[in-house]
């Protein structure tokens, strides 16, 4: 008799907060993210040898990392991009992808890379 009245109010408890336990979990993807002129912190230059293992291992083993991007001439300034990373038709020239945006960058324009 009284193990149905607890259920029935904890069911009630977990339907009332299940929209708000949803909306805090998915918050930042409908956020939008404050455009400011700020640019990203420039890190060290990673050795081109360390640069070109950490690729080839990120496409090999399809692993997530975040890229400081340079731009391509002196009017941008430089990009954190995470994402995953393939290699276009055996050039030089890599595709960055995001969940909302892509980058089709040089192996010059890869600053840094670090794993996640």
């Amino acid at each position: 008799m009284f193990g149905g009245a607890i259920m029935q109010i904890e069911q009630k408890s977990i339907f009332k907060f299940t929209p708000q336990i949803i909306s805090d979990k998915l918050r930042h993807i409908f956020e939008e993210t404050p455009t400011t002129d700020e640019q990203a912190e420039l890190l060290t230059p990673q050795p081109a040898k360390q640069r070109q293992l950490f690729l080839k291992r990120a496409i090999k083993d399809k692993i997530r990392a975040t890229f400081q991007l340079m731009p391509i001439n002196n009017d941008g300034y430089p990009v954190n991009v995470t994402g995953n990373i393939a290699q276009l038709a055996n050039s030089n020239r890599y595709l960055i992808t995001n969940q909302n945006v892509s980058y089709v960058v040089n192996f010059d324009q890869i600053r840094y890379i670090a794993n996640l």
